[in-house]
């Protein structure tokens, strides 16, 4: 079968990679990690989907809970799940090897993943035999890295190859890719890196609400993807959304989509066509967001590719949808994913969860911090407490006092 894919270079990282190169002094050696892509066929990659139950989580990202199961998106390699009736005790069943995979929703027994730029509708009726049902190409154009290939391959990976040299004239031809770092600081800048509906975490790109799937394709838009046939889904409208978009979360009719600028509020009266209400103007800064009936929360932490300088939590509120106005501020070392339940309100924030009591949420009292290493996001459902974290994938009960810890899934290190 012969498919187009838009070619997606690592545009972010090649001109970070062309910045350090063109700093160097040709008298003075530099070790470069020079990446040669991984290819595989597209069909390759879908007849090989059911993959090993061995398969340990190696960088978990995002993760989406139901009664019954936890599915966690390990970074561009898949998505693992757990039978989890008893969070004490998590059972994996399945691992689906989906390269670029990076956002989770399930609709009754129908999973949607996101396969580099295309959107695959799978079949999950037999967790451990599971089938592609739908796909939608060219969905996505700002999902992982080196998204798609031309023809019929997709970049699964890159074989790196360390170099040592006084310039670049060494390095191989065919678009080799490489850093101009030593082994040891290229290794640093990555080692802290269904009966009822499920919840996914603040840091989500991709949603449901009834009907109709809602994303942030490629950083500017809003792709309503309509999914009342589960197993076939349909692109619906594309409303352009703002700058720099990066998190997308519903509550009851509206969805709350958070940028590196603000938050934008949208309301779905018409399910099929969101319509722009009230914006939020925050500084520069990474920034996922939740909300409820009369407020809505946002982090923003510095020290990434998002710029800003901010480390905090704002706290708006959103009652009048089309003037939203901050009215608190709450000092951070440098949160992430929080996510609400009732009066509870949980953030990450290292060294950990920090739980405040939002009884007041122009006032909200900090209770207790969970510790849990560099914690980035955090998903609620039944009174327990699903951590995401550079540790492992955490499960607390905090419907008990002290907040006692359940189960742990530890991380996979190559």
């Amino acid at each position: 079968m012969n498919r187009q894919y838009p070619l997606a270079v690592l545009s972010f990282l090649g001109t970070v990679l062309l910045l350090l190169a063109s700093g160097c002094a040709k008298n003075h050696e530099r070790f470069y990690a020079v990446y040669d892509p991984i290819y595989i066929s597209h069909d390759s990659a879908l007849a090989a989907i059911n993959g090993k139950t061995s398969q340990g989580i190696i960088n978990p990202r995002k993760v989406y809970v139901t009664d019954s199961y936890i599915f966690i998106s390990d970074s561009s390699r898949g998505i693992h799940i757990f039978d989890n009736r008893n969070p004490a005790r998590p059972v994996k069943i399945a691992f689906l090897a989906i390269p670029g995979n990076q956002d989770i929703a399930v609709k009754g027994n129908t999973l949607y993943a996101d396969m580099f730029s295309e959107l695959l509708a799978i079949d999950i009726s037999d967790m451990r035999h599971v089938k592609i049902t739908g796909e939608l190409p060219h969905l996505f154009f700002n999902y992982g890295y080196g998204t798609t290939a031309t023809g019929d391959k997709i970049v699964i990976g890159y074989k790196i190859t360390y170099k040592k040299m006084a310039d670049t004239r060494g390095l191989p031809g065919g678009g080799g890719i490489y850093y101009n770092l030593t082994p040891a600081a290229y290794a640093a800048s990555f080692s802290s890196s269904t009966t009822t509906p499920g919840v996914a975490g603040s840091t989500a790109r991709m949603v449901l609400v009834g009907n109709n799937l809602y994303t942030v394709p490629d950083g500017h838009n809003i792709q309503v993807v309509n999914v009342e046939n589960a197993a076939q889904p349909q692109a619906g409208t594309t409303v352009y959304g703002g700058v720099d978009l990066e998190t997308i979360y519903p509550f009851k009719n509206k969805l709350f989509v958070g940028s590196k600028e603000g938050v934008f509020i949208y309301d779905l009266t018409d399910p099929s066509n969101p319509v722009p209400m009230g914006t939020f103007t925050h500084g520069t800064a990474c920034d996922p967001v939740i909300a409820d009936d009369k407020y809505a929360y946002v982090t923003l932490h510095a020290g990434t590719s998002c710029g800003g300088t901010a480390n905090e939590m704002d706290i708006l509120n959103v009652e009048y949808l089309f003037s939203p106005s901050r009215v608190k501020v709450v000092p951070m070392t440098s949160p992430r994913g929080l996510t609400k339940d009732g009066n509870l309100l949980f953030v990450c924030d290292p060294p950990g969860v920090k739980i405040f009591d939002a009884s007041n949420p122009e006032a909200p009292q900090l209770q207790n911090t969970i510790g849990v290493g560099n914690a980035y996001d955090v998903v609620c459902l039944n009174k327990h407490l699903v951590v995401m974290s550079d540790k492992g994938v955490y499960q607390f009960d905090y419907s008990k006092p002290g907040v006692p810890l359940l189960s742990v899934l530890t991380l996979t290190r190559h």
